[in-house]
């Protein structure tokens, strides 16, 4: 403990006079580098089937992201769909409250005192306060549907970003995935490239080879040339030949033609 102990405050002597002589911000310049030319070195020495490997690996650590992404576009597509319901009915229910008012308004136009509704009597006193309850009823109505109908916009902005976002998103994902597919399979053809240049042939085998093949193929010449040589001897020697022509040596064997039919005549 105590030798590390003594290491550590060497290391931190020199540091502070590597420091104290080229300064903070030179020295600090120095680790950089060579921080950097360590990080190179150790990229440059990573095989490249493990960075694709690696990369793949992040591509698929995209996959719950996009997934994240698209479960808020779904949420928000639903709240835009129940917020567009909802102002949907209040405008419903404001057009049939604006009806039931322009009922009590046209009958507060005729001078009567009295005014029946569904059987019932009221007096104008009762329709005019009827009246300005619903007016009330209407203006914070129409309050809340303002309110809900700018919600409503706010969330359609909000999907429409989101959707344009995961888009984008899902768009470079898939290239990722294309550009990771094509880097691999350029791999394997370089590496199919460099196995075919790998192939060594040892030209000296060969030549052995071929001078061999030529070794034999002169013994069997000189066989067969002995074998030759052997059954002229057993022929013997030609030393007459008839050269006489064929029609005499035929004649000779088996007589000439006419010869019989000449005989006979002459027996006669």
């Amino acid at each position: 403990m105590f030798v590390k102990l003594n290491r550590w405050w060497i290391v931190t002597v020199l540091g502070a006079l590597v420091a104290s002589s080229l300064g903070v911000a030179t020295s600090w310049s120095y680790v950089k580098t060579a921080w950097r030319g360590v990080g190179k070195s150790i990229r440059d020495a990573t095989p490249i089937g493990f960075e694709l490997q690696r990369l793949a690996g992040m591509i698929q650590d995209l996959e719950p992201e996009i997934r994240r992404n698209q479960q808020v576009v779904a949420q928000l597509e639903i709240e835009c769909e129940y917020l567009d319901r909802e102002v949907a009915t209040m405008k419903a229910k404001q057009d049939e409250m604006v009806a039931q008012m322009r009922k009590l308004r046209e009958a507060l136009d005729k001078p009567d005192s009295n005014y029946i509704f569904a059987g019932q009597t009221y007096t104008r006193t009762q329709v005019e306060h009827d009246l300005a309850r619903r007016l009330d009823q209407y203006e914070q109505s129409k309050a809340q549907l303002a309110a809900k109908e700018q919600l409503l916009q706010q969330r359609r902005r909000t999907l429409e970003a989101a959707t344009a976002k995961v888009s984008e998103y899902r768009r470079q994902y898939e290239q990722l995935v294309m550009k990771s597919e094509s880097l691999q399979a350029e791999l394997k053809l370089v590496e199919a490239a460099q196995a075919a240049g790998k192939f060594q042939f040892d030209t000296s085998k060969l030549a052995q080879t071929k001078q061999l093949a030529q070794d034999v193929e002169k013994r069997i010449r000189v066989l067969q040339r002995l074998v030759d040589a052997e059954r002229q001897s057993y022929d013997g020697i030609p030393v007459e030949a008839d050269n006489r022509p064929v029609t005499e040596r035929f004649d000779e064997l088996f007589g000439a033609p006419g010869a019989e039919s000449h005989g006979a005549k002459s027996g006669t």
